[in-house]
């Protein structure tokens, strides 16, 4: 006899605290409507076997007989998206104070919850780092994957507070994962250090020139490490960081730099109408084609900058350019990946309204932006991103469909990471 199991009758029984984790060696989830990059179109009645924390097969409910050994997992009417990944967000600037372990803990396992399963931290202290990224592989901490940057950075950034709280101990501006650099710095050993300290990229951050920028990719390639990147690093410009191959790029106000290198001071002394907005945006139109040309990812944040320019309204322009940006970026053909860079006050499923609701990405874009084009900027779209055979068992169950409403990524019926369920 198959064993059919009414998944929240098995959490059920453990859910005393208002969470249910359950882990089974192998199952099969059936009935499901499928939506990734391989399905812009929902791929409705289909069967997912997992086992272990892999994705073994995928067909169409029926099409094949179940063991009778085989848990099968009924979830009719529901629907299936890779887990989603946050590209930019920051949870040790400051471990001994704001970051400190308890409240990352709980941020990490509320994101989770939500559906989150893989975040890029951009810059921090890389000594806690390394270890939440450890518990979180190794399933210590309820968190979703932690990968993180190492940082590099013209001498004069050093003095920002933040590199004092994420190197509390030791020195802004010398340690491996946040290392001031010039054109006399061994970069050779330098990134070697980097990719020491674990982290999976070299963030390059300020105050940066184009020749030292592509010493720095170049010598990164040798090693095999990424180079990710603000959009513009003041003594270069975006298009200087396109051609160095620097991916992603960070920020999308920050493209303005491309048209001026400083922005007017009409911009900021008062708010304007959109159709201001319309005409005075530059048009970034040959910055785009190279970069979708060269395969250069853009990490959007809209999100933060639309909470900026709330709080400081002489900062609104960002906002106003940064949205249009995107989408011109996205017409263009350009890669759009999700990152909140918030703190985490919002998580990802924010950035991925924001992108539909003002930057004009239909929900299936916003979705792959979270998905694949999230695996493509840490470089694991061999083994996350969408559902397929083969893939993490990191998946993002739905009540309601995302495509029709894309509030609907806030009805979370079950997430799955490595093949365990997590339910609220």
């Amino acid at each position: 006899m198959k064993m059919r199991y009414p998944l929240l009758l098995s959490l059920l029984l453990i859910t005393q605290v208002g969470l249910a984790q359950v882990a089974l060696k192998k199952y099969a989830l059936t009935g499901l409507t499928i939506i990734d990059a391989n399905h812009r179109t929902p791929l409705s009645g289909q069967t997912v076997i997992i086992e272990n924390d892999l994705i073994r097969e995928v067909f169409p409910d029926n099409s094949k007989p179940l063991p009778d050994s085989l848990v099968n997992i009924n979830l009719k009417g529901k629907f299936l998206l890779p887990g989603l990944i946050d590209t930019h967000v920051h949870l040790a600037t400051d471990p001994s104070g704001t970051d400190n372990r308890s409240h990352t803990l709980e941020v990490l396992q509320r994101m989770l919850y939500s559906g989150v399963t893989t975040v890029r931290d951009m810059a921090g202290d890389a000594r806690t780092l390394a270890g939440l990224s450890r518990d979180a592989l190794t399933g210590d901490i309820v968190s979703p994957d932690i990968y993180y940057a190492a940082l590099m950075a013209g001498p004069v950034f050093f003095a920002d507070p933040r590199t004092g709280t994420s190197t509390r101990g030791a020195t802004p501006g010398k340690m491996p994962y946040m290392l001031a650099v010039t054109d006399s710095t061994n970069l050779p050993l330098a990134i070697a250090a980097a990719k020491g300290t674990g982290a999976s990229g070299i963030k390059l951050y300020a105050n940066l020139e184009p020749g030292l920028v592509k010493k720095i990719v170049q010598e990164a390639r040798r090693q095999n490490m990424p180079v990710w990147g603000h959009a513009w690093l003041q003594a270069a410009i975006p298009s200087d960081l396109v051609d160095a191959g620097v991916s992603p790029l960070s920020h999308a106000p920050l493209l303005v730099h491309e048209a001026y290198k400083d922005v007017p001071a009409s911009w900021k002394a008062t708010l304007h109408s959109q159709q201001f907005w319309n005409d005075s945006t530059p048009d970034l139109t040959q910055l785009f084609k190279r970069m979708q040309k060269q395969g250069i990812i853009l990490d959007a944040t809209l999100l933060t900058y639309q909470k900026w320019a709330q709080s400081d309204s002489t900062m609104w322009y960002d906002y106003e350019l940064g949205k249009r940006f995107v989408t011109a970026a996205c017409k263009a053909g350009v890669t759009i990946c999700t990152g909140t860079d918030d703190d985490q006050e919002a998580f990802v499923q924010e950035e991925i309204k924001l992108l539909v609701r003002e930057a004009g990405l239909t929900p299936a874009d916003a979705i792959i932006a979270a998905t694949l084009h999230g695996a493509q900027a840490l470089h694991i779209e061999h083994t996350h991103g969408t559902i397929a055979p083969g893939k993490a068992a990191d998946l993002l169950i739905l009540d309601k469909d995302p495509l029709v409403k894309i509030d609907n990524l806030d009805a979370v019926y079950l997430v799955i990471k490595k093949g365990a369920f997590y339910k609220k």
